[in-house]
């Protein structure tokens, strides 16, 4: 009992409580200290020269399925089906009647009846001759930017199609109307690759075709102001040819992935040659489905799952947390002791 009552009553006396102090306030100077370093030896690493990385495609794949997986639902979908058939806008219910199909989204009976019925308007062989007509008499007339792509681009391919908008411009030219030099340009390149095709081995076809595609997106106005600035600017340098190749690269790489009728539609997002450049990023992970994603999750949306931040601008933003919370704890405690002397 008299041992027991002398350890309860121990207490350690000022020197151990001193040796205990003086070990933590070390350890706490060791952690800031070495936290410092470490911060300083991250950023000295430059984390945020390049903070944003490219995803590798399989990830940005998965990244994109599981965006548009939680994004696709019947209260998603319903309202813009019916907008579409409102606006009699075939080519996007059947695009978003697909993206309902892949993800298992039903659709009302009478919603599913009212687009069946817009489907079968434009199915038949009538409806697609008329359609048809309309597009290669005035692509500007032409009902959508699909139709444009299976009337229209097949003649505007040929080089037939170059020489005849050489030729309606210059008319222009001798009527002294308005000569789009941005058609004359686009059609003088695509006529020029047609003629140049045996020297090169075939290799011209695809500029020709890109020069084509961009020519055809101009007169149906599926071009934003900037790529058409962008037109402007690489048909008037002094060598137009180079100036378009890598415009007509990253078209050709959209209708590799897709298809020539995705084209159109997609270049319409495209507000100048950074843009076109990304979207056919995105078609190198997403392919045929690129216009759907689009669709589902924007632009925007879109373009950012294919990026990350890496992992050393992750590490020094928390690194650098860590320092200022530390240094705001020091002025606290700082703070804390200047107050207890003006009491005192």
């Amino acid at each position: 009992m008299a041992a027991q009552a002398i350890v309860a009553d121990y207490r350690p006396g000022p020197a151990p409580r001193n040796r205990l102090r003086a070990l933590a306030r070390m350890i706490l100077l060791l952690w800031a200290v070495g936290s410092v370093a470490v911060t300083g030896w991250v950023l000295s690493q430059n984390p945020f020269v390049n903070p944003v990385i490219q995803r590798s495609a399989a990830k940005a794949q998965m990244a994109i399925e599981a965006a548009m997986a939680r994004e696709v639902t019947p209260e998603w979908l319903v309202p813009r089906l019916q907008a579409a058939l409102a606006d009699d806008d075939t080519p996007r219910v059947t695009l978003l009647t697909d993206l309902g199909r892949d993800h298992d989204v039903i659709l009302p009976p009478a919603l599913q009846a009212q687009v069946d019925e817009a489907r079968a308007a434009h199915e038949g062989w009538r409806a697609a001759v008329s359609d048809c007509g309309v597009c290669i008499a005035d692509v500007t007339q032409c009902p959508s930017l699909a139709l444009v792509a299976s009337c229209t681009l097949p003649f505007e391919l040929s080089p037939a199609g170059d020489a005849a908008a050489l030729a309606r411009q210059g008319g222009n030219l001798v009527a002294g109307g308005e000569v789009d030099e941005i058609e004359a340009a686009l059609a003088g390149i695509g006529l020029a690759a047609t003629v140049a095709t045996i020297a090169t081995a075939g290799s011209s076809l695809t500029l020709k075709g890109s020069a084509t595609v961009l020519r055809v997106a101009r007169r149906a106005d599926a071009l934003t102001p900037g790529m058409r600035r962008a037109l402007r600017g690489a048909t008037r340098s002094p060598a137009p040819v180079a100036a378009l190749s890598a415009m007509a690269g990253d078209v050709r790489k959209l209708a590799n992935r897709t298809s020539t009728a995705e084209v159109l539609p997609l270049l319409r997002l495209a507000d100048g040659p950074e843009d076109l450049r990304a979207l056919a990023r995105l078609s190198d992970v997403t392919g045929s489905d690129t216009r759907r994603t689009l669709e589902v999750l924007g632009k925007a949306r879109s373009l950012r799952l294919l990026s990350r931040i890496s992992d050393l601008a992750l590490a020094a933003m928390g690194l650098i947390a860590l320092v200022l919370a530390q240094a705001a704890a020091l002025a606290a405690a700082l703070l804390k002791l200047g107050l207890r002397s003006l009491l005192r």
